[in-house]
């Protein structure tokens, strides 16, 4: 099909001026002088059609003819008109909650603009309460329920506990220490007698002081695990026991092993 070309013809208050070339359509575009002396660009169906009639100066003067006294937009209610330059008009609202503002005509015919400002803050108070309400609450220390997990030990409540783990602590434990009246340090265990790892009666329970550490010798493993049980489970009953009792009961029970081999 043959181009029509339009260099010359008048659109409304457009005069085709010269061929622009491509919109990302791929549709012809043609450069227009506007009556108000500004150029602008327009398709070859737009200005067939009557789409387009102006550079945009043409709507601007409709709407800055519009009187929008007493109109409503949103919560804004249109007072008066406040001031009208450059073909651009600003008018005077009141909005629900008292407030007053000045405010373009575009602003208000777009909905751009619904209020004073007002209608954000609550809008922003409405998303910091969802926010507050969402966001995880500590709860208080020992009052969530207990939770038996997969091992099957029972686990409870309590995030002071030396021990704790995420807020939670093995009843075992914390009923062996109640029983002995001190904390159980992590050289020792406690261990359930009928193997019910959920079954935490104080009857039910041991204490059991886990084994020396790889790599020593059996004589001086024997000697440091000797005098380490001694000191921590009779304190007490040592203080009228010499340091020479200590060595000879050491090397009593180093004879017996070497005996033994």
């Amino acid at each position: 099909m043959r181009l029509k070309n339009l260099v010359g013809k008048e659109f409304g208050m457009l005069t085709v001026i010269r061929r622009k070339g491509y919109n990302s359509s791929r549709h012809i575009t043609w450069e227009c002088l506007c009556a108000c002396g500004n150029t602008t660009v327009a398709t070859g169906n737009n200005l067939n059609s009557g789409h387009s009639k102006s550079c945009g100066c043409l709507k601007r003067k409709c709407h800055n003819r519009r009187d929008l006294t007493g109109e409503t937009f949103g919560r804004l209610r249109v007072l008066r008109l406040h001031s009208r330059d450059n073909h651009v008009s600003t008018w005077e609202c009141v909005c629900h909650c008292g407030n007053r503002t000045v405010l373009t005509l575009g602003k208000l015919i777009s909905g751009h603009t619904k209020s004073c400002g007002c209608l954000s803050s609550e809008a922003s108070r409405r998303n910091a309460y969802k926010y507050l309400a969402g966001k995880k609450k500590e709860a208080p220390n020992g009052s969530l329920p207990k939770r038996t997990s997969k091992d099957g030990y029972v686990r409870v409540h309590d995030r002071d506990h030396p021990r704790s783990c995420g807020g939670f602590v093995l009843e075992h434990i914390k009923v062996m220490e109640a029983a002995i009246g001190r904390p159980i340090p992590k050289t020792e265990y406690v261990h359930h007698i009928n193997g019910v790892r959920n079954d935490n009666r104080p009857e039910n329970l041991e204490l059991w002081v886990k084994a020396h550490p790889p790599g020593q010798r059996v004589q001086d493993a024997m000697s440091h695990y000797v005098e380490s049980i001694l000191t921590h489970y009779f304190k007490d009953s040592l203080a009228h026991i010499s340091r020479e009792y200590l060595e000879a009961l050491t090397q009593l029970i180093n004879h017996e092993i070497e005996r033994r081999k």
